[in-house]
């Protein structure tokens, strides 16, 4: 869940801040925060309000350089420190009262704002030893990553940019276009139509019930959330399962990869999901708690996969691990992680050219209710 902090820092001074934590208690208890906080507001019905995460760009530039300073056997909490010093967009981190207490080089790309999926896959080499590994497996993530989204976000811009415009614009009008729409109504001579009548409808709804309004739009988050986390046959719906495809084929590739540096080091599986777990949260820890259930069982990680967490592709790859020998399993990680990377693009274009579409339908609905509801009675009533 997400928390609104007022937060004192190193300077004396204060600022407003998004950190994310478990529960409140889990915050407060966070080294250097518990004596920083002036105040926190939880975010309701857990929302996300927005990221404190670096730009893609930035959080590889610095993730290369951290994988600079390892490679080269530097002292790694000083190098992040003149690294911060010497890097406009990290100098306000220097204030943070976290940074007092950090060490390892997870913590300070945590306070920094990195992507938790690559801090977690930094904090998997922490643990195996394969530091180099890890750290340089993220920037080629990273890479990967700011392609992916080159390749799939604009139409997911756009059509995320139609369907907001499309919906607000409706209301908007309604708002703009509801009075006279009344009036063409009242007036005898009118050719009003039901869209004139929603025009109407829309405007009262949100001027005479603003209350009822707002919950009614608070309701419509809530029960979703509540069929997304909830009923699994709402993931299946057209439409809404192309988001959850997107979404398994992004986790299976994000597990994968802290996985592998814990797998090759020779940690074992109990303890290296443990650590996965730990630095997961939402419906990504739940996935990889569900594999530590069955692995507790007796089962292996291949045999705990479940199609309501993962990606098919990952499910069905992952069928000839157990029977392979090391060296096999090694080209069979590379090769499955390669093949979501290849997924992640065709389920973010697919799900992306969808949120297009919807966006252009509710935009041209909006054209439509003006046209209709108010142009055309107006017209038809002078021609009659």
């Amino acid at each position: 869940m997400q928390f609104v902090v007022n937060l004192r820092q190193l300077d004396g001074s204060t600022r407003l801040a998004l950190m994310e934590s478990e529960d409140r208690t889990s915050l407060y208890e966070t080294p250097g925060l518990m004596d920083a906080i002036e105040q926190a507001w939880e975010i309701p019905f857990g929302l996300k309000i927005g990221s404190n995460n670096l730009k893609p760009a930035e959080q590889l530039l610095l993730v290369a350089q951290v994988a600079t300073l390892v490679d080269s056997g530097a002292n790694i909490a000083k190098g992040l420190m003149e690294i911060a010093q010497s890097t406009p967009f990290l100098k306000k981190y220097l204030q943070d009262p976290r940074i007092e207490h950090a060490s390892r080089i997870s913590e300070f790309l945590e306070i920094f704002g990195v992507d938790s999926n690559v801090v977690l896959l930094v904090r998997s080499g922490e643990e195996s030893g394969r530091m180099s590994e890890a750290v340089n497996m993220a920037v080629e993530n990273i890479e990967q990553d700011i392609e992916l989204k080159k390749a799939t976000s604009a139409d997911l811009k756009l059509g995320l940019t139609y369907l907001t415009v499309g919906i607000f614009s409706v209301l908007l009008i309604s708002l703009i276009l509801g009075g006279p729409a009344q009036q063409i109504i009242d007036a005898p001579q009118s050719k009003e139509n039901d869209a004139t009548r929603i025009i109407v409808t829309l405007k009262a709804i949100q001027t005479e019930h603003t209350l009822l309004f707002l919950m009614f739009i608070a309701g419509i988050a809530a029960a979703i959330r509540y069929l997304w986390v909830d009923v699994m046959a709402f993931r299946k719906i057209w439409g809404v399962r192309h988001l959850d495809d997107l979404l398994k084929a992004r986790r299976s590739a994000n597990f994968l990869a802290a996985w592998m540096p814990l797998f090759a080091s020779g940690l074992s599986p109990d303890k290296s999901l443990d650590l996965i777990a730990k630095n997961n949260r939402g419906a990504n820890r739940k996935a990889v708690e569900s594999i530590m259930e069955n692995v507790e069982q007796g089962a292996t990680i291949p045999q705990s996969l479940q199609e309501e967490y993962w990606s098919p592709s990952f499910i069905i790859g992952m069928k000839a691990f157990d029977s392979a020998h090391d060296e096999a399993r090694n080209k069979l990680l590379a090769r499955i992680k390669a093949m979501l990377i290849t997924e992640i693009f065709v389920t973010g274009k697919r799900f992306s050219s969808l949120a297009l579409r919807i966006g252009m339908i509710a935009a041209v609905f909006t054209v439509f209710l003006i046209a209709a509801g108010f142009y055309a009675p107006m017209l038809l009533s002078r021609g009659g």
